[in-house]
């Protein structure tokens, strides 16, 4: 990263044009300006080398037991997702590929890798996202996106809960505290949408199961081949949807958003806030993205980070927590 007043003149510049942020950390609804797009792809050249930095790793103090007995069904009721805010649609690179925006319920039984995810925000509201079991070393990772385990820029959160297969309030494979969480350097220092992405490593759930033991977990894909089809899986929860059941959108690449680094992918899906970390999964299974955020004036389009040299260095990170 370049050093002296270079930098320094473009943190401020960009802290100056940046849009307001949304109070939740669900699903992001961004506005982007002219000027803020040019000074970030100034600034991304400058942030090449920490691009590459090495994945930012949290410990939180609570127990499984302190997890599991915070998230009672009330609260698991009326966790909220994030608000939205307006804006315009990214300089987007659209695609020749065409399909249905509108999502489904998953058939049952709903594949067990697939879970919902709550957490608890450093101001203490309640929130909801969406997760994926991931095949790992240590039996033990979720992933989800960046803003479901950190402000992005900012700390990290608590109370993180993993529930595969969730429906309308059943746990059929059990509840999964995660006390590590880890994201990009990226996410948690810049909050940068092009690596928005996170994990959580989790205990065993009230039978002493691990996740691998507990659910069919899924693999995992880097650099992949970016227009190609896509099952999305997610909980969503405003608007229309009241996020008690898994939704998914059979959808294929049809954008890239190169307001981005790397520039992000976008895929017509009508899921809102809380489907926010769920998996994006390739025809052969694996996990390729995570639902990352949209814009309001592009509607029923998601877009979600290609995951890339630092997605996998967090991954490799996580598996061995």
């Amino acid at each position: 990263m370049t050093p002296g007043r270079l930098y320094l003149t473009l943190v401020v510049a960009l802290r100056l044009l940046a849009p307001a942020r949304p109070r939740g950390k669900g699903l992001h609804i961004v506005r982007r300006t002219p000027a803020l797009l040019a000074l970030v792809l100034i600034a991304s050249a400058a942030g090449a080398t920490a691009a590459q930095a090495r994945p930012v790793v949290h410990k939180n103090k609570e127990t499984r037991g302190q997890v599991v007995r915070y998230w009672t069904a009330e609260r698991m009721q009326n966790a909220v997702p994030a608000e939205r805010v307006a804006g315009q649609s990214p300089k987007a690179k659209p695609g020749s590929g065409s399909s249905s925006a509108t999502s489904f319920e998953a058939a049952l039984p709903y594949p067990s890798a697939q879970g919902k995810v709550y957490f608890t925000s450093n101001s203490g509201v309640n929130y909801v996202c969406s997760g994926t079991a991931l095949v790992s070393t240590n039996k033990s990772v979720v992933w989800t996106a960046g803003h479901c385990v950190n402000e992005g820029p900012g700390a990290f959160y608590k109370n993180f809960l993993f529930v595969p297969a969730y429906r309308d309030g059943e746990a059929p494979y059990g509840k999964f505290a995660g006390p590590t969480l880890l994201t990009t350097t990226g996410w948690q220092a810049n909050g940068e949408f092009g690596v928005d992405v996170g994990a959580a490593v989790v205990g065993t759930n009230e039978s002493g199961q691990t996740l691998s033991d507990a659910v069919a977990e899924r693999p995992i894909v880097f650099n992949s081949v970016r227009n190609q089809s896509y099952k999305l899986y997610g909980y969503p929860a405003a608007k229309k949807f009241n996020g008690q059941r898994m939704r998914v959108c059979d959808t294929v690449w049809s954008m890239d958003d190169g307001s981005t680094t790397p520039a992000t992918m976008g895929v017509p899906c009508d899921m809102t806030g809380g489907s926010s970390g769920g998996g994006w999964v390739t025809s052969s299974g694996a996990v390729a993205s995570v639902i990352s955020y949209g814009y309001s004036n592009l509607r029923n389009v998601l877009f979600g980070p290609h995951q890339e040299t630092e997605a996998q260095q967090l991954y490799s990170t996580a598996q061995t927590r």
